[in-house]
């Protein structure tokens, strides 16, 4: 009964995949490196395919620090590099267009019975880089929610849903939803895998199904 109810647990976001026309790959990797008790600093990277990860959509490379300011509060403040794919300025071809991305967090965590619910609220403003310099993209106010099942396996189910508000445009445009699975290979390693659909509030819909691949380990 327990495998069951956790199997139902994961797979809600998966419930789309059926009528998805592309399967997309997201992979990455992911080092945290404790400086004292409460301060830690990672590096993660990623890769981004699409057309049933036939091409690479996009790249990216980041670098952040992470404060925990007691047992259930953390802050946090990252950069992260993006190299976009995009249509060349002749339009006959692509390349990969950098862009900057900064974003704070605020995390907060809390385990009611068997269940541990997160919150995180994340401010992020984009610049794209070009020939005339810096320009302001996208700023964005994301909140998310996600509820875990940590048990005594080394498996923990979760599921979560992210709401992007667009600052200065058209307000909400934007959820996602994933569900997903991280594995403890041991105290220091380990291993994500999920399954996310992106749900656009405005404009067309993307009929694309992500698949969630990390590793990360703590030093």
């Amino acid at each position: 009964m327990k495998k069951i109810a956790i199997a139902a647990f994961v797979c809600l976001p998966f419930l789309g995949q059926a009528q998805a026309t592309d399967i997309g790959l997201w992979s990455g990797v992911g080092v945290e490196k404790k400086i004292t008790k409460s301060l830690s600093v990672s590096v993660n990277t990623q890769f981004r395919f699409t057309d049933n990860v036939s091409i690479l959509r996009a790249y990216l490379g980041e670098a952040g620090v992470s404060y925990k300011l007691n047992k259930r509060w953390e802050v946090s403040g990252y950069y992260r590099f993006i190299g976009r794919r995009k249509k060349n300025d002749d339009k006959t071809g692509y390349e990969y267009r950098p862009y900057h991305r900064f974003y704070a967090d605020i995390a907060y965590d809390r385990k009611i019975w068997k269940l541990k619910f997160d919150y995180r609220l994340r401010y992020q403003n984009q610049f794209m880089d070009d020939d005339s310099g810096l320009e302001n993209d996208k700023s964005y106010v994301r909140n998310k929610f996600e509820v875990s099942y940590p048990n005594k396996s080394r498996f923990t189910p979760y599921v979560s849903t992210d709401f992007f508000y667009q600052l200065g445009g058209v307000g909400f445009d934007q959820m996602r939803n994933k569900g997903g699975i991280e594995f403890a290979i041991n105290k220091r390693n380990k291993i994500d895998v999920s399954g996310f659909t992106d749900y656009r509030l405005q404009g067309s819909q993307e009929n694309r199904f992500l698949i969630g691949v990390s590793y990360k380990l703590k030093l």
